[in-house]
């Protein structure tokens, strides 16, 4: 009875054995042409994992606003251009809170820069009348979360909203953030 047993698991074993060292060999470690295998020899190129580059001074258009409800807080809002990829357009922006109602190291969300207002971007088409809001689900905004998105005073944070893609053939809009803000004219949208 022991022999069996040990047989049986020296014969899974081996099995684990063959199993894994089938799954890859040399000649695919060592093959220059592993693009083509990876996209089943179609010949297209295959999307590969990133992340996004965002850099707080690479930004088109750039402002300082007072924190609504506040006299002595201000804000640095940074515009980068609109991008389009397929049936969206994602407006990115980067947000520096300068407030002297807070330490260098108190946490400062996108809501206080907004004076605790919602967080709602909107793009404005005036040439074909049409206003476009961040795409929503459920209830849920297409939108950097305004509470928990924060960085501490002078320090730059991304945000972000994603809104339907335009639907005339148009080269920029302009940016409404807050009603008691000037609104960011003519911010160009460009196709990834």
């Amino acid at each position: 009875m022991i022999s069996r047993k040990l047989t049986r698991g020296l014969a899974g074993a081996a099995l684990c054995i063959l199993a894994v060292t089938g799954c890859s060999s040399p000649q695919d470690s060592d093959s220059k042409d592993k693009d083509s295998s990876a996209d089943g020899g179609s010949g297209k190129d295959v999307a590969k994992p990133g992340v996004e580059n965002i850099d707080p001074d690479d930004v088109i258009v750039k402002k300082d606003v007072k924190v609504p409800g506040s006299r002595e807080n201000t804000v640095t809002v940074g515009i980068h251009s609109l991008e389009v990829e397929g049936k969206t357009q994602t407006l990115t922006m980067v947000i520096t809170p300068h407030f002297k109602s807070a330490a260098d190291d108190d946490p400062i969300s996108i809501y206080d820069a907004w004076g605790e207002n919602r967080f709602f971007p909107q793009l404005i088409d005036a040439g074909n009348l049409k206003v476009y809001s961040p795409i929503s689900d459920t209830y849920e905004e297409w939108t950097s979360d305004s509470v928990y998105t924060e960085t501490t005073n002078n320090q730059p944070i991304t945000a972000w909203a994603v809104f339907k893609a335009p639907e005339n053939d148009i080269d920029s809009v302009d940016i409404r953030l807050q009603d008691s803000w000037p609104k960011f004219t003519d911010v160009p949208i460009t196709e990834s």
